[in-house]
């Protein structure tokens, strides 16, 4: 059966705070992305030391270190092209350092899932599919080599933004420890309904899923509680059931109940765990 998670900064770059609401909320499988206003990958040991101690000491786990590994140009240099999440802008040549400290973050944090991207989306997506496809390959190595598992976000702002696009890869990547971080508000803002064929192109390939609904498909991407927008979550939490999911499904709000990022986690939670219990998915305690 699935945990219910949540990505921190969503709640609040102060990680106490965050905690403490998650406490609150009976949510103890923790996603790190940003802390304290600097990307998880970029801290120090002693930082990350301290970020373990404050969740181990809760009672909680790291379910995924969200790392920014690939979120940048597939030609080198350029400004970002899409949210970074308090990450520095890199350079292609920087992205083997990050995924190595990723992993070095994960063992730190007896953390399973590191996360990866596919560079800023071109034009043609397709045109980079073999070159995507070599980087990818080489990434699944280091990370199985690593005893890890590497989760493959489908990301709008990049080149891989859909289940659809994603299927491609995983056909010629069998080894299992790549797989998808799921994220169906990503697909319909890249304006790709995400259930239910969009879903069922992977579903046989999920580490981890973030949960987010949009309230149109297409740009502006602008996301709204789950349940009140266009992703059709009944079936979608039907299909986790059918399929016997037992990874995380983290919050990812991407939005805010009157400037308050704990409402719309309260929100987001209470609705997660009432479309559990219509659809017959059981969420562990």
């Amino acid at each position: 059966m699935p945990h219910l998670g949540v990505i921190t900064d969503e709640i609040s770059e102060d990680l106490d705070t965050a905690l403490d609401l998650c406490e609150e909320l009976g949510i103890a499988h923790i996603e790190l992305r940003s802390v304290w206003n600097t990307s998880i990958v970029e801290h120090d040991n002693e930082a990350i030391r301290r970020i373990g101690e404050a969740i181990w000491e809760r009672g909680m786990s790291v379910c995924a270190i969200a790392s920014p590994f690939l979120k940048c140009h597939i030609d080198g240099d350029g400004a970002a092209a899409g949210r970074t999440h308090s990450a520095s802008a890199t350079t292609r040549a920087d992205q083997w350092n990050i995924l190595a400290r990723s992993l070095e973050i994960a063992a730190r944090l007896d953390t399973p899932i590191v996360r990866a991207f596919s560079f800023w989306r071109l034009d043609d997506p397709e045109s980079v599919r073999d070159e995507i496809l070599d980087v990818l390959g080489q990434a699944t190595l280091r990370v199985k080599s690593a005893g890890l598992r590497l989760g493959l976000e489908n990301e709008h702002a990049c080149n891989i933004g859909s289940g659809q696009e994603a299927r491609w890869y995983l056909e010629r990547i069998s080894d299992p420890t790549l797989g998808l971080i799921w994220d169906p508000g990503n697909s319909a803002a890249l304006g790709v309904v995400p259930i239910p064929d969009d879903y069922a192109a992977v579903r046989d390939r999920i580490h981890h899923i973030h949960l987010k609904d949009a309230l149109r498909l297409g740009e502006p991407a602008e996301f709204t509680t789950l349940g009140n927008g266009i992703i059709d979550y009944t079936a979608q939490f039907r299909m986790l059931a059918e399929d016997h999911y037992d990874g995380v499904l983290s919050l990812e709000n991407h939005f805010t109940i009157d400037g308050s990022s704990d409402a719309a986690t309260r929100a987001n939670a209470t609705a997660v765990r009432r479309l559990a219990a219509d659809t017959g998915l059981t969420i562990a305690p």
